[in-house]
């Protein structure tokens, strides 16, 4: 049996990269004997990828260019004839068998690993909503997974978060997309919710977010890298992290970057003037664009601190697994990267959330935290200190809760592989 599995972004995105990890581990105990390949939407060389699995580069490289600033930038007119042609592609490979090859060596790598691939797979994560009604991203990820669908092949969609999504076309696809899918996983409640709101009617498991499943690197890695950055290991302050990231520059929608920044900024000040804290900012994301570059706005409220109040910068780009082990040397974590999150609570860490989506709100509430999210439209300098004050006082018995729930999310997602065998063998 020949696996491929779609989606993964980008090694520089440590939550990627965790459930890329996962996945693989997960299909690898599903189908001990089966052939794995994955598409990475950042081919770009890195340590951290999995060795001994084949990667080839995804389609996106085939309808986006790099901009002079560091970013991407859609090449619309090219994505749409391409959905137009490659459907039609997928419909004569279904019913003759004939296979196109483009010239080009590695779009010929990408379509025959689809031709040969006997089950093509959702990697799980966040990828499958949209801003506005006329999202050409949504729409070429869709593309990846419908033409599995189209060919013939079993589609496999592991943990997902659904929408938001607006749009009558826009849901109609994905309507069209989860009920031909031979298995479906949800990471939230609201993403089934989302679901029903736009009439799927598949069968949809809720299962835990894969990242729940990162190996962890050894204290004394996480004590190197943080003495490495100047971090005081042993002087009996207390550690407090935080994840940030430039909404405002990924969504050109959201007009609250500057009041974000004020309340971080506002939080950080009274994490060490009423807590004597050392405040460490984590780059838990490293690109691979300019504005997904977590280290950009590190170092830019590090600078605006300091010298009053120092903040400690960890900006080198690290694995999952050394990110979770200094996470767990911290008192607690505010994070706006949900992984960063993930990450935290498997290691029993206080964790704060200032949520950018529908995710970050399901994976607070599935670990009886809900009440520890803040929407980033909303946060505000008086409401994020006060919600951390709380957090902060009940850090005890947030850790006995954590130490008792996250196990058992750990042991439904070990279940993964159970499930996925007999998704496929119940239509052999």
């Amino acid at each position: 049996m020949k696996i491929l599995l779609i989606n993964p972004h980008s090694p520089q995105n440590a939550g990627d990269l965790a459930i890329l990890y996962s996945a693989l581990d997960r299909l690898t105990e599903a189908f001990p004997h089966a052939q794995l390949a994955y598409t990475m939407t950042d081919n770009q060389p890195s340590p951290w990828v999995p060795s001994g699995v084949p990667s080839i580069p995804s389609s996106m490289q085939w309808v986006t260019r790099r901009t002079p600033d560091g970013g991407w930038c859609w090449r619309k007119a090219h994505a749409l004839v391409y959905v137009v042609w490659l459907l039609l592609i997928a419909g004569v490979y279904r019913i003759a068998k004939w296979r196109w090859l483009p010239a080009d060596v590695q779009r010929r790598q990408w379509m025959d690993a689809y031709y040969d691939a006997d089950v093509i797979v959702g990697n799980g994560g966040g990828y499958l909503y949209a801003r506005n009604q006329n999202s050409i991203a949504f729409l070429w990820l869709w593309l990846g997974m419908a033409l599995a669908i189209i060919m013939g092949k079993p589609l496999i969609l592991l943990p997902q978060s659904f929408g938001p999504l607006p749009g009558w076309l826009q849901q109609t696809l994905l309507r069209w997309l989860v009920n031909h899918a031979r298995f479906v996983g949800a990471r939230e409640f609201r993403s089934i919710e989302f679901l029903h709101t736009i009439n799927a009617q598949p069968p949809v498991l809720l299962l835990p977010d894969l990242a729940f499943l990162t190996v962890e690197a050894g204290k004394d890695e996480a004590h190197q890298i943080l003495a490495q950055f100047g971090v005081p290991l042993n002087d009996g302050r207390p550690k407090i992290g935080l994840t940030l990231m430039d909404w405002g520059a990924q969504n050109p929608e959201f007009p609250h970057q500057v009041r974000y920044e004020a309340a971080i900024m506002q939080l950080i000040q009274v994490m060490q003037t009423e807590y004597n804290a050392h405040v460490i900012l984590f780059a838990q994301c490293c690109g691979p664009t300019s504005d997904q570059d977590d280290r950009h706005i590190s170092r830019r409220i590090a600078a605006i601190m300091s010298p009053i109040n120092h903040v400690y910068v960890v900006d080198a780009a690290l694995p999952a697994s050394l990110l979770k082990a200094a996470y767990r040397e911290l008192d607690t974590l505010v994070a706006t990267r949900m992984h960063a999150a993930i990450f935290a609570l498997t290691t029993s860490t206080p964790t704060l959330v200032i949520g950018y989506l529908h995710k970050s709100v399901g994976i607070m509430q599935a670990v009886g935290l809900g009440r520890y999210v803040t929407n980033i439209d909303a946060v505000t300098n008086d409401g994020l200190c006060q919600q951390f004050a709380s957090l902060w006082a009940e850090r005890p018995m947030i850790r006995e809760q954590l130490s008792k729930r996250i196990p058992a999310i750990q042991t439904t997602l070990l279940q993964l592989p159970v499930l996925l065998r007999m998704a496929l063998e119940e239509h052999s």
